[in-house]
């Protein structure tokens, strides 16, 4: 029997998304992505960017970047999960995108971005906010132009976990359930008006980022939190190329600094609602304190050729943000960008000359004399190699 094959173009995707025997998935396209073109083309020379396929009575999907291709017994969580990896393809597409895992939802004009915790709430809340009129930009991937750091809108249905929390107001599962466009064992999708939803290639600025915390009966409470802490957690849920980690870093940390940085603490969610409604009914004309530093790679001279034996010495490629004595750095050649708390600042900065491991561990004794020496000698051993095995530092031990 000759298997069924669609092949689907997404918008301006380069490479189509191929379905072997499961056409049935694109019947519910319309609703998953309002806004997206999508046309039917014929087989062409031009490989499938993600294959989806019916075996067994289950759907199978598979992608040049999953390690091994991924099952789903359901017809909606097959969907789910070819959603996500098409996000990825988009980006992975598109030199201009970045992409963060989070909700977000537009305030007076600007955007304030929920960035994806475990289990915090953030699609649930999204709904939610959705229903008393707040328009919804996303709830679990938010693309950010990499050309002037303002999201866009990714046109796509927001999905729910079902079932739905039980101490859910009657009210917003009233809501939920007028919009439930497809459910299935784990997940729904919900239906939204245009003005309830953005459309897809709307532009709009973050105005603030905002940590979720869930907290069985505390009273909602905003408070304020540091750069460095959001910077970790946008960079921990960001998604891009397999290149260019410092342009990337570059406009996480501008984008961090020039934004509002807060943690809301809630249990009922109508009370987060209404926190947040207040908070950001309009924005401040002040200007942000900005506290970050950036260090660009410095390649003018090479040091490294002459560096002897059990010295260290920095990498000059590496792009570095000082935020908060936190540091962050980013290697021109790889995507990776790699987090480091106050003591491993303190020791980076400590390689910027060639410097031996007994040296740096003498330098903190001296500065920490309450430090126990063997646990100095352990944590600085084991931070120089996991920095060299990652190209941040030169040097080898002095055997």
């Amino acid at each position: 029997m000759t298997a069924d094959k669609l092949h689907l173009c997404f918008d301006q995707m380069s490479s189509p998304v191929a379905l072997h025997d499961c056409r049935e998935l694109s019947e519910s396209f319309p609703l998953i992505f309002p806004g997206w073109r999508i046309r039917e083309i014929p087989d062409s020379a031009t490989p499938p960017v993600l294959n989806m396929k019916r075996l067994d009575n289950r759907y199978v999907l598979d992608g040049c970047w999953l390690d091994k291709p991924v099952s789903r017994g359901d017809r909606v969580s097959a969907i789910g999960l070819l959603v996500a990896e098409l996000i990825r393809a988009w980006v992975r597409d598109d030199d201009n995108l970045l992409c963060l895992h989070g909700a977000a939802a537009e305030f007076a004009g600007k955007l304030v971005v929920f960035p994806s915790t475990y289990r915090a709430g953030k699609s649930i809340l999204a709904a939610c906010l959705a229903s008393v009129g707040t328009p919804l930009f996303c709830d679990d991937v938010l693309p950010i132009s990499m050309q002037d750091g303002e999201a866009i809108a990714p046109g796509l249905a927001p999905r729910l976990r079902v079932p739905l929390p039980d101490e859910l107001n009657p009210v917003f599962r009233s809501f939920i359930d007028a919009h439930n466009c497809l459910q299935g064992e784990q997940y729904l999708y919900l239906d939204l008006d245009d003005d309830l939803l953005l459309p897809k290639g709307r532009q709009s600025p973050v105005g603030a980022f905002v940590l979720l915390e869930r907290e069985a009966g505390i009273d909602a409470c905003l408070e304020v939190v540091a750069e460095a802490e959001i910077l970790r957690q946008v960079i921990w849920q960001n998604f891009a190329r397999e290149v260019e980690a410092p342009g990337i870093l570059s406009l996480l940390s501008g984008m961090v600094a020039q934004s509002r940085r807060l943690r809301l603490r809630y249990d009922r969610i109508e009370d987060a609602i209404e926190l947040l409604q207040e908070e950001f009914s309009t924005w401040p004309r002040a200007e942000f304190d900005v506290h970050v530093k950036m260090i660009k790679p410095d390649i003018r001279h090479d040091p490294v050729s002459s560096l002897l034996p059990g010295y260290y010495l920095r990498n000059p490629e590496i792009t570095v943000v000082e935020i908060d004595g936190q540091s962050f750095l980013a290697d021109s050649r790889g995507a990776s960008i790699h987090h480091l708390n106050t003591m491993g600042s303190s020791i980076w900065s400590l390689i910027s000359e060639p410097i031996t491991l007994e040296e740096i561990m003498e330098i903190l004794l001296a500065a920490f004399p309450d430090l126990d020496r063997d646990e100095v000698r352990r944590d600085v051993s084991n931070l120089i190699g996991e920095l060299a095995q990652k190209h941040l530092l030169h040097g080898t031990p002095d055997n």
